[in-house]
């Protein structure tokens, strides 16, 4: 095989770089999904790119330069100073049943940014600081209808907003081979809810209605992690991994409107009647519990596949004292890794990953909706295999699924290209001179 030179890796590196660029310049464009009105909204992936290249298998994943935030017992094997950060590019067609439709979708999104620290040289001691996304909101839907059988009207149905979490975290080595982890963290988020109404009639003239919906909520969020690995030989072991977070509550503050507008030349709206304001009433969210267990079988240096089991308790959840169209959702995650024998060549010390994952969604609107996904991905290095203290690698992942069947009302086909970048690398190696 031919040795890949120097201007392979800048390539490589300026591709992390352009994509980065890419990203925040088209932050503006937003995905549409229905699905998303129900509950928190939209639930982004509690995985890191390289996991999610193997399924989602993350429960008892650990390695000694990746953040993985899932299970926070994985801090403990941190052995090298790590910016994290994802990215991805998501596409979706969205199939509707009544009457037959089709619309696509796209947007670009930040996925997580963590800062791994190890607080021993040697390992066994672990911090994590990190942001990311829980939830996403984001759908406009119109539909017309007639109203007593003579008038006709269009409703516009538009929502915005999401969750997200900082957090501080610690994983410890209590025993040789038992790890535990806690993350602490702030859940954040907003809701922002609207239906307007216009009366299409030729005769008579009806102000548009409008009611509006404008939430805030925040609390900490505490989950935790164990981690343990049994040695079977010198090659061969076994990881094991449960994680999970207590029902919680957080505070809430909310604002209604009902009013009739009116719109100017210039596309603005001007408020006619005010029928109901009401600003800054109290109340609580339950955030619901959840827990996952996983095991991996790991050939040293060659391969290791894994098998994990999620599950969150939405039937709980309550929004200012409302239940909701949702239920308690399940998935299951198969997957894998493959390291080609190292040598001096690039190629030879890339990772290949592999992934499947089955379940339902915890959004439940007149029936369940079925949930799977596949994915596959490769982890590139970014810098030469000389450099032996160098652990830089981008995380790229290929997933695509679908939410729904041929029976639910909306249809949900989606493609995500994920690149992750864990940069252990100069940039927190200090510098020694004789």
């Amino acid at each position: 095989m031919l040795l890949v030179s120097t201007t392979m890796y800048k390539r490589i590196r300026l591709l992390a770089l352009l994509v980065t660029c890419l990203i925040v310049k088209a932050q503006a464009q937003n995905l549409n999904s229905p699905y998303s009105r129900y509950g928190l909204g939209d639930i982004v992936p509690s995985q890191n790119i390289l996991t999610r290249g193997m399924g989602g298998v993350g429960a008892a994943y650990y390695d000694y330069s990746t953040v993985n935030f899932l299970n926070p017992a994985s801090y403990s094997r941190l052995q090298a100073t790590s910016l994290d950060f994802g990215v991805e590019l998501a596409t979706r067609s969205l199939r509707a049943v009544n009457p037959p439709r089709k619309f696509q979708a796209y947007s670009p999104q930040i996925s997580y940014v963590q800062i791994g620290i190890p607080l021993i040289k040697s390992g066994g001691w672990g911090m994590n600081i990190g942001l990311r996304p829980i939830t996403r909101i984001n759908y406009k839907i119109e539909q017309v209808e007639r109203m007593n059988g003579i008038d006709s009207a269009r409703t516009v149905y538009e929502g915005s907003g999401g969750a997200y979490e900082a957090h501080i975290g610690t994983g410890i080595t209590l025993f040789k081979n038992l790890s535990l982890g806690v993350n602490v963290g702030y859940l954040f988020g907003s809701r922002d809810y609207s239906t307007r109404r216009y009366f299409i009639n030729d005769s008579v003239f009806y102000y548009p209605s409008n009611y509006e919906v404008k939430a805030n909520y925040g609390g900490v969020l505490v989950n935790g992690g164990i981690q343990y690995t049994a040695k079977l030989n010198k090659k061969t072991w076994l990881r094991f991994g449960v994680h999970g977070n207590m029902q919680q509550t957080f505070n809430a503050r909310r604002d209604y409107l009902k009013e009739t507008f009116t719109n100017n030349s210039s596309g603005s709206t001007s408020t006619i009647d005010t029928i109901e304001y009401v600003q800054d009433a109290d109340g609580d969210v339950e955030y619901p519990s959840s827990w996952g267990a996983g095991i991996i079988f790991d050939r040293l240096g060659k391969w290791m596949i894994g098998v994990d089991y999620n599950t969150q308790q939405w039937s709980k959840y309550r929004f200012f004292k409302e239940a909701d169209e949702v239920r308690d959702s399940y998935s299951w995650h198969i997957g894998g890794q493959i390291f080609p024998k190292g040598g001096k060549s690039y190629w030879s010390n890339v990772s290949y990953r592999a992934g499947f994952s089955l379940g339902t969604d915890y959004i439940s609107v007149d029936r369940d909706l079925p949930r799977w996904s596949a994915s596959v991905g490769v982890g590139l290095p970014m810098r030469k295999p000389a450099y032996s203290n160098q652990f830089s690698v981008i995380n790229t992942t290929f997933e695509f699924g679908q939410r729904g069947d041929k029976n639910s009302a909306v249809r949900e086909n989606f493609f995500q290209l994920a690149i992750g970048l864990s940069l252990s690398d100069i940039w927190f190696i200090k510098r020694k001179y004789d």
